[in-house]
C-alpha cells in the first residue's frame, strides 16, 4: 500500500512537471524590447503624428524617382536638401517643432547581390528591383545640427520612429 501511494505520487510530480516544462516551451515568447534608441510615432503630438505620415508618403515619392531615374531627387517636395554619400542618402528639414532626418541605405555595390527583403516599414524594394534600408529619425531642435551624412543617426542623438 505504502510503495503504491509513493508511486502515485511520483506519478503525480511527474506529469505536473512535464505539464508544467510543455507549457513554458509552448508559451509565446514576449516580444523584444525595443533598442534605446527606438520610440513610437504615437508618442508624438497629433501634428507630428500626421507629419510622420506625410513624410512617410513623401518617401514613397523619392523612391519612385530613385527607381526611375537611377538618382536621388535633390529636394524632397517640402525642400528639404539631399545629402549623400556612398550608400547613405539623407534629407533633413524641420517640422512642427522637431529636426526630422529621412535615412536611405542602399546595398553596398561591391558586395554580393541580395534578395529583397520582405516589405515593411523600413525594407522597400524599387521598381528596378533594388532593396532599401528606410528609417525616419526625430530629434529635438536644440541639437547642434550636423552637416554631415548620417550613417548612424542614433550615435548623433537621433530617435528613430517606429510604427510598432
Amino acid at each position: 500500500m505504502e510503495r503504491r501511494a509513493t508511486l502515485l505520487w511520483l506519478l503525480v510530480a511527474l506529469a505536473v512537471f512535464a505539464g508544467f516544462t510543455l507549457f513554458s516551451r509552448l508559451r509565446p515568447a514576449p516580444p523584444p524590447p525595443a533598442p534605446s534608441w527606438q520610440r513610437p510615432v504615437s508618442e508624438l503630438n497629433p501634428a507630428q503624428q500626421r507629419f510622420h505620415s506625410h513624410l512617410r508618403e513623401q518617401l514613397r515619392v523619392a523612391e519612385r524617382e530613385r527607381g526611375l531615374t537611377r538618382t536621388w531627387p535633390p529636394t524632397t517636395t517640402d525642400g528639404w536638401p539631399r545629402r549623400s554619400q556612398g550608400i547613405y542618402v539623407n534629407y533633413v528639414g524641420e517640422a512642427e517643432g522637431l529636426r526630422w532626418l529621412v535615412l536611405f541605405i542602399e546595398p553596398d555595390p561591391r558586395a554580393a547581390p541580395e534578395q529583397p527583403p520582405p516589405e515593411d516599414e523600413e525594407h522597400h524594394t524599387l521598381a528596378d528591383g533594388t532593396p532599401l534600408h528606410v528609417t525616419v529619425w526625430t530629434q529635438p531642435l536644440e541639437e547642434p545640427r550636423s552637416g554631415l551624412v548620417t550613417a548612424f543617426p542614433a550615435a548623433e542623438g537621433w530617435v528613430e520612429r517606429v510604427l510598432r
